[in-house]
C-alpha cells in the first residue's frame, strides 16, 4: 500500500439528480460548506467502489476536502497500489459523492465504472443507516455539465431537430410534387392511348362518330375501377383485365356496323337520256368527326 495521497475531483457546482431521482443543486458556497464541515477525526469518509448498501471494504480514506473554483477536491490516503493504478490509468468514468441527509457531511467517495481489484487485508467500512443519503454521480474531469451548458446543448439539439424537421418536410413536398407530376404525365399518356383506340374503332365502323365522346367518357370513368374482370378472347383464351380494358376489348370485338349508303348522288342529270342509274357511295365516318 502506497503512503502517497491521491487528489481527485469529487463534485462541482451545478444542478444534478441524485441516486434516488431527487433534484439537487450545489453552488460554490455549498461546496465551501462541505469542505469546511469535513473533519476526518469525527467521521472519516472512505473511498469505495460503486454504491455500497451496508458495508464494503474501504480502498482509501479522505484526509481533506477543498474547493477550487467550481470543483470540490478530495485528498485521499491509504490507497492500495492496485486502486491507485486503476485511478491513474483512467479506468473509471464517474466519481460518486455521497453526503449525509444534512447535505454537508461527506459520507463516502465512490469510484464507478471500473472492475473492483482483488485486494486482501482490507477491513470493512460500515455505511448502513443512512437511507436518506444524497449520492450524486459526477463525470470525471469536465464531463459534468452546468445548467448553462445543458441549456446550450438543449438549444443545439432543438435547432438540429428543427433543421431535420424542415428537411423532412421539404423532402415530403418534393416527393408529393414528383408523384403529382408523374400522375399527370401518366394520365396524359393514358388519355392519348384511349383516344387513339377510340379513333380506330370509329374508323373501323365499330363505333359511330356521334357516339365517340360517350364511349371515351365511359372508358375514362372505368379507369378508376380497381377490380379486374375475366375477358374471353376470340381464340378461347381468358385474361384478367381492368374494367376499362375489358370495355375497350368488347368494343373492338364488335362486328363493324352496316355501311351507310348515300343515295343523293343517284339521280340522273336531266340532259342524260335513259333511266336513272343509282350511284352508291360509301361514307367514311371519320369525315364526320
Amino acid at each position: 500500500m502506497s503512503g502517497k495521497t491521491l487528489r481527485i475531483a469529487i463534485a462541482r457546482a451545478g444542478h444534478f439528480t441524485d441516486s434516488q431521482g431527487r433534484p439537487q443543486s450545489f453552488s460554490e458556497s455549498d461546496l465551501d460548506t462541505i469542505a469546511a464541515s469535513y473533519d476526518p477525526a469525527k467521521r472519516e469518509a472512505p473511498l469505495v467502489f460503486g454504491h455500497p448498501a451496508v458495508s464494503d471494504p474501504a480502498f482509501g480514506w479522505v484526509k481533506s476536502v477543498q474547493r477550487e473554483g467550481k470543483k470540490l477536491f478530495a485528498q485521499i490516503a491509504q490507497i492500495p497500489d492496485e486502486v491507485r493504478k486503476v485511478v491513474q490509468d483512467g479506468r473509471y468514468k464517474y466519481v460518486s459523492m455521497s453526503l449525509m441527509p444534512d447535505r454537508k457531511t461527506l459520507r463516502h467517495v465512490g469510484l464507478l465504472g471500473a472492475a473492483v481489484p482483488a485486494i486482501d487485508g482490507l477491513g470493512p467500512v460500515s455505511l448502513s443507516g443512512d437511507s436518506d443519503a444524497v449520492t450524486i454521480n459526477f463525470a470525471e474531469g469536465d464531463g459534468t455539465m452546468t445548467v448553462e451548458e445543458l441549456q446550450a446543448q438543449v438549444k443545439a439539439l432543438t435547432t438540429e431537430r428543427d433543421d431535420l424537421k424542415g428537411k423532412l418536410e421539404a423532402e415530403k413536398s418534393a416527393a408529393a410534387k414528383t408523384a403529382s407530376d408523374f400522375a399527370a404525365y401518366k394520365n396524359g399518356i393514358e388519355v392519348k392511348a384511349r383516344e387513339a383506340r377510340m379513333d380506330a374503332l370509329v374508323k373501323s365502323g365499330r363505333v359511330k362518330p356521334a357516339d365517340r365522346a360517350y364511349h371515351l367518357n365511359f372508358a375514362a370513368s372505368l379507369a378508376g375501377v380497381e377490380a379486374t374482370f375475366d375477358f374471353a378472347a376470340p381464340d378461347g383464351t381468358v385474361e384478367k383485365l381492368t374494367a376499362e380494358e375489358r370495355y375497350l376489348r368488347e368494343l373492338e370485338a364488335r362486328e363493324p356496323l352496316p355501311v351507310a349508303m348515300d343515295f343523293s348522288a343517284g339521280v340522273t342529270p336531266a340532259h342524260v337520256s335513259g333511266p336513272a342509274v343509282p350511284v352508291y357511295q360509301t361514307v367514311d365516318y371519320t369525315s364526320k368527326m
